[in-house]
């Protein structure tokens, strides 16, 4: 099959570019600016992958020419919740840009529309059904201060997901799916470091950046919400859930699922364990007695199972993908050494507030 993956130079729309292309598919993945180079140079060993620059998706009138002898679209470009820009511009991304995308694909003849969320777009403390929603508007984040960005990141979150959800009942002869992501934690694709190339650009690393900030002794910076699953569990839900048929029986408002990992994250038995697994970082490691201990999401782990096929006993275990992400950025920063970079520390802030 052909596919087209938005947001292919970030952390999990490269995941999952790799899982389409490891079992033969052809592979259009988009990104913007200089990433698209480097996303090429990232899959430049596999025949069946072609890196395109997207246009703005709120202004270009039609992104058919892109999407040509594409069967399945897999969407999961987004503003970072760092982007301070105008807040029209996300607004007008979120309703127009959402809807152009959506309207280009079907006009190319994409019957099959998968889709990255976010646990955000739901109450902090549920419920979380496919008809729940976070009541978090663009007014919302006009009012916040530049403290309470997130709201704008929220905002837009929510309100895509609701336009995706109103074109989907809109032309119900588009399958459209929804999935809505934890925390994604796990280790980057191989060659990712060509996407990170300089520490500057540690937000590139995604929710990642919260392990290598780990490495950093004097560290404060932690993340605040509930919630999380491997990069790997969360690319084959992407993957399978493009063929799995089940999904075709629910009425179209009703194919949106969020997706956490059956357990807690523990960060200061992460920091202990990453000591115990790696003791060469012993010295690196933060305080552990100033990491967070989160719950686990309210997931309905027998409907992932059911309608995205990663089984109960497949999923993978907070140590297992805090440790292979940290090894992931040890290659990075390897990396970066050979590029003759001698200070291989993040910024000393956060990227997400």
């Amino acid at each position: 099959m052909a596919y087209f993956v938005t947001g292919a130079s970030g952390l999990l729309g490269a995941q999952i570019v790799k899982g389409l292309l490891d079992a033969g598919n052809a592979v259009r993945g988009a990104a913007r600016g200089e990433k698209v180079s480097q996303l090429a140079k990232v899959f430049e060993s596999y025949e069946k992958f072609t890196a395109v620059e997207i246009p703005d998706l709120s202004s270009c009138p039609d992104l058919g020419s892109i999407f040509q002898g594409i069967e399945v679209l897999i969407h999961v470009a987004a503003f970072l919740p760092s982007f301070r820009g105008d807040i029209g511009i996300v607004e007008k991304y979120s309703t127009e840009g959402t809807e152009n995308i959506m309207d280009s694909a079907r006009r190319a003849g994409i019957k099959n529309i998968i889709v990255t969320g976010t646990q955000l777009s739901y109450d902090r403390e549920g419920p979380f059904g496919p008809r729940d929603w976070r009541l978090t508007t663009f007014e919302d984040a006009r009012k916040a201060t530049e403290a309470q960005h997130f709201v704008v990141y929220i905002a837009q979150k929510v309100v895509s997901e609701q336009t995706i959800m109103n074109w989907a009942e809109r032309h119900p002869d588009t399958r459209v799916v929804i999935l809505d992501t934890t925390y994604i934690f796990g280790p980057f694709v191989p060659n990712y470091k060509y996407i990170v190339n300089h520490p500057k650009l540690y937000g590139s690393e995604s929710t990642n950046y919260f392990i290598h900030f780990l490495l950093r002794p004097e560290n404060k910076v932690f993340v605040v919400y509930h919630g999380w699953v491997d990069i790997r569990n969360l690319a084959d839900a992407h993957i399978n859930a493009v063929h799995n048929t089940a999904i075709d029986d629910l009425p179209p408002r009703d194919r949106r699922f969020l997706i956490g990992a059956p357990e807690g994250h523990n960060w200061q038995q992460a920091i202990s364990h990453i000591k115990e697994a790696r003791p060469a970082l012993a010295d690196r490691l933060c305080n552990p007695e100033l990491a967070p201990i989160f719950p686990m999401q309210v997931t309905d782990l027998d409907k992932t199972e059911k309608y995205l096929g990663i089984k109960k006993e497949s999923y993978i275990s907070f140590e297992d993908s805090i440790v292979d992400a940290v090894d992931s950025i040890l290659d990075i920063e390897a990396y970066w050494k050979e590029q003759g970079i001698t200070d291989i520390g993040l910024p000393n802030e956060p990227l997400f507030n």
